[in-house]
């Protein structure tokens, strides 16, 4: 068990010193990646994105619902 730990401190040691070389957003060390600009689609600047978001989720959530409660009714 403790050469599990040990092992596993290791690991997430060695990831943590090395992360900022991995990542291609990395400015503090040389990279050969340019930053990430993400592409301007419009959505974010309009609310219908956001709006049709939340009508989306809250028809998943009432999915959930009804197939729960059907699921109870179904089983007594």
């Amino acid at each position: 068990m403790k050469k599990l730990i040990k092992s596993a401190l290791l690991v997430a040691t060695i990831f943590t010193l090395n992360a900022d070389m991995v990542l291609a957003d990395a400015y503090s060390v040389y990279t050969p990646y340019t930053p990430h600009k993400p592409i301007q689609t419009g959505l974010e600047n309009t609310s219908i994105f956001y709006i049709s978001a939340m009508v989306l989720f809250v028809l998943g959530l009432a999915t959930l619902s009804t197939a729960k409660t059907l699921k109870e009714k179904l089983s007594k």
